[in-house]
């Protein structure tokens, strides 16, 4: 750049006798140089900002590549499970000084697969029950273990206890975690200029805690909005207003918000991490080295897909629209628990506390098979079966098509309509009638029921007749069979 500088200037100046040498005025001449020089300045007034502009990025990216290139030559890897991905525990508290102290404020788990770029978030609500080998008691798991935490705050004892509850729960190994405190979560938010939200439903509280001793209303409408760190902590926050399990997920929606402002523009400016580093520093306690979230950079602006998924106990094992995704728990007799209002897994029992079969199920689909939930695909389950032989093999002739869609959507399954095939059919078929060919989706199906044929090129009147859907599963005799040997359980 300086040499061709350099040649252009001397290059001028071995030119200068040509302009002292003395020429007649032209008109036309004065007149096209004049023009030339409007041409000039109106280009650079109106190219100018895109100039700015394309620098801007220019920088961006050289900035990204500088951290990248840090990231990957000096960063360390994190321990990965036998799957190849990296889980981390994320804990929530107030912190001293909050309402709640040392209570576990949300509870999840992260995990991310390094080669599909995909992180799925799963949270226990605070409420559920579970066994303290310990202490041989049974307890919340948000204050079972926040009482040795007050007393010694020896946080690495405390939070491997949780994670190795987590692990018992999910069957997902977290060898890290983040504590994470909320005023330092909110100087990150605002350090990082606000964050754009999709809130899905409205709600307001008028019992938000302001302090101590006062409370303050707090209401948010639906739809896509800019939050400043106090305005985020609101909404993740808010008890009072809507229930346990909505609360995790619009916990999950403020960190899926910060990852992608993160993306948008944090990772790529060394001012700005220096900063989000100091507030890092003050938000989070955790056992990831600095060198260990040096290596996780370079991944983190590359991440395409993120996952949410609390376990609830709200849905329907009745109607398939009002089920939902990771409906593996459920409210015991109060009188089982002194009165109190308890969580408890399906299945649990006063024998057998340690059940987990139906959560670890559901953790391993949508943490370590994110195959399916990238496909996305449209299904619809139609029930192609002879009632008459259906009667004579189990003794019962309907609701397999919505019982099947029921269990599919507990698994995070795209389950769009349940409907009567026109024709009765010998064999359960998958019918491709989108433009993928869903290879994951069919794979992970077969986990769940017994697919006899799968047909990639339909009839294209079928095609017709189902638009909107990506997939038809259509479930013939052959499923009544398989019932008969196997019972049907909305869990297994």
């Amino acid at each position: 750049m300086f040499s061709k500088k350099k040649a252009f200037k001397n290059k001028t100046i071995g030119e200068l006798n040509n302009y002292n040498t003395y020429k007649p005025f032209s008109w036309s001449a004065g007149v096209a140089k004049f023009l030339i020089i409007v041409c000039c300045v109106f280009l650079v007034f109106f190219i100018g900002k895109y100039v700015i502009k394309w620098a801007q990025i220019v920088w961006w990216y050289i900035s990204k590549s500088t951290v990248n290139i840090v990231s990957t030559t000096m960063g360390d890897d994190m321990i990965k499970d036998e799957f190849w991905n990296i889980n981390v525990m994320i804990v929530w508290f107030g912190w001293q000084g909050h309402a709640g102290g040392y209570l576990a404020d949300s509870i999840m788990v992260a995990s991310f697969n390094p080669k599909l770029w995909a992180v799925t978030m799963l949270s226990v609500p605070r409420d559920l029950y579970v066994y303290n080998k310990e202490k041989n008691t049974i307890g919340r798991i948000n204050a079972i273990f926040s009482s040795s935490l007050w007393r010694k705050l020896d946080f690495n004892t405390w939070a491997k206890i949780l994670s190795d509850k987590l692990e018992e729960i999910m069957g997902i190994k977290t060898p890290y975690y983040a504590l994470i405190g909320f005023d330092g979560f909110q100087n990150v938010i605002d350090t990082l200029g606000g964050i754009t939200v999709d809130v899905p439903e409205w709600f307001t509280d008028y019992t938000y805690p302001k302090n101590e001793l006062q409370i303050m209303t707090v209401h948010f409408d639906t739809g896509v909005q800019i939050m400043s760190g106090e305005r985020a902590l609101q909404y993740a926050r808010s008890r009072h207003s809507t229930s346990d399990f909505a609360r995790s997920l619009r916990q999950q929606l403020i960190v899926q918000a910060v990852m992608n402002k993160l993306k948008e523009n944090g990772l790529g400016n060394i001012t700005k991490l220096k900063k989000l580093y100091a507030d890092y520093v003050q938000m989070v306690t955790t056992n990831i080295s600095v060198k260990e979230m040096l290596g996780m950079v370079q991944y983190a602006d590359n991440i395409k897909h993120i996952f949410s998924f609390g376990y609830t106990v709200e849905c329907s094992n009745i109607i398939f629209r009002l089920s939902s995704p990771a409906c593996f728990l459920y409210n015991p007799d109060r009188t089982l628990f002194n009165w109190a209002s308890a969580i408890i897994p399906d299945g649990w029992s006063a024998g057998e506390v340690w059940f987990y079969d139906y959560t670890k199920n559901f953790a391993f689909f949508v943490a370590h098979n994110q195959e399916y939930l990238i496909e996305n695909q449209k299904i619809e389950i139609l029930n192609g079966i002879d009632k008459k032989f259906a009667k004579a093999t189990i003794k019962k002739s309907d609701s397999f098509a919505n019982n099947l869609a029921i269990k599919l959507k507990k698994y995070a399954f795209n389950i769009t309509a349940v409907q009567n095939f026109p024709q009765i059919l010998s064999w359960t078929i998958v019918y491709i009638l989108g433009t993928g060919e869903y290879k994951n989706t069919v794979k992970i199906l077969k986990n769940f029921i017994t697919i006899d044929e799968v047909i990639t090129t339909p009839d294209p009147l079928l095609v017709q007749q189902y638009t909107g859907a990506d997939m038809l599963l259509v479930i013939g005799n052959s499923y009544i069979s398989q019932l008969a040997i196997k019972p049907f359980s909305y869990y297994r």
